[in-house]
């Protein structure tokens, strides 16, 4: 049975940075829109969450081994920014060795932290209220995913941070073209959209490699706005490693570290060796489940 033509919400769902360039001045302008409309959303959506503030503040998140190890790369005694904070789960890595400051949109988040004595603001992850080269050091947790424009968090994030400091970035990615975030569940179930999915996610790797122009594909319609919250149902940003690490280097910063919790192979022979091969592919080869990067500014 032909699948029903998708109307306009489902034709944007997948904005990239290649569209955007191929817009006029009119059309970007409503790209824009697009992108703080969806950001207010979000932010209505976050603080009206409060059963997702709750698990981030669970102590399975807050003793998490991946954050630790994140906080880990940060030097001893320097000031650090912690951006997209939430509840400041990361605080309890870091303030006893670093002078902690976060930072988050969501002010029903910051209004229960882990820790009430910490030096917490409100604030976009885009537009920091910061000087230039303020902190030694800044941390990223399962945050890019949630970045409606990526590039300008990435931005900010390096702005803020010393010559020689530190940028830790942990999160999920979705490298394989594949792989899509839970935000886009709901659509997966259809055979004819995973095609479609896929081809348009490896043309714009494609475009990315070969041509630099790199996708920031982003999702306009998370499931977590129409359905019961689960992991990365609000995921808008689905994250390429390699699109992350290579803007990072555009603006000299060094990758110090890199690692990854687990490849996803699975346990069919077949699909193993097909991923492994894709593996040996430049542009697939920090692909997994949730990837740590350290760069130095």
């Amino acid at each position: 049975m032909r699948p029903n033509p998708p109307d306009r919400r489902e034709s944007s769902q997948l904005l990239t940075a290649s569209d955007q360039r191929a817009l006029g001045e009119d059309e970007l302008e409503v790209a824009d829109s697009e992108a703080d409309k969806l950001k207010k959303r979000l932010r209505a959506f976050w603080n009206a969450q409060q059963h997702y503030w709750d698990i981030t503040s669970s102590g399975h998140c807050v003793e998490s081994p991946a954050r630790q190890r994140a906080a880990s790369f940060l030097t001893p005694g320097v000031p650090v920014l912690d951006i997209a904070c939430g509840t400041a789960a990361n605080s309890a890595w870091l303030k006893e060795r670093c002078r902690y400051f976060g930072i988050d949109l969501s002010i029903t988040a910051l209004q229960q932290p882990i820790d009430t004595t910490l030096r917490l603001a409100c604030g976009d992850a885009d537009h920091l209220p910061f000087r230039d080269d303020l902190f030694d050091g800044v941390v990223a947790t399962y945050v890019l995913e949630h970045a409606v424009e990526p590039t300008k968090s990435l931005r900010e994030m390096c702005r803020v941070t010393k010559s020689g400091g530190k940028i830790v970035l942990l999160g999920p990615a979705w490298d394989f073209p594949f792989w899509f975030p839970n935000s886009l569940r709901s659509r997966a179930t259809n055979h004819w959209w995973r095609l479609q999915y896929t081809l348009s996610r490896l043309w714009g790797q494609f475009c990315g490699c070969c041509f630099g122009q790199l996708p920031f594909a982003r999702v306009n319609e998370p499931d977590a706005f129409h359905s019961d919250f689960i992991y990365d149902a609000d995921a808008v940003y689905i994250v390429w490693t390699y699109e992350v690490i290579r803007i990072m280097k555009q603006r000299g910063h060094k990758l110090l570290h890199w690692e990854v919790d687990d490849q996803l192979l699975g346990t069919n022979l077949a699909v193993r060796w097909f991923k492994r091969i894709l593996l040996q592919l430049p542009i697939y080869r920090y692909a997994g489940s949730s990837i740590l990067l350290v760069f130095e500014k």
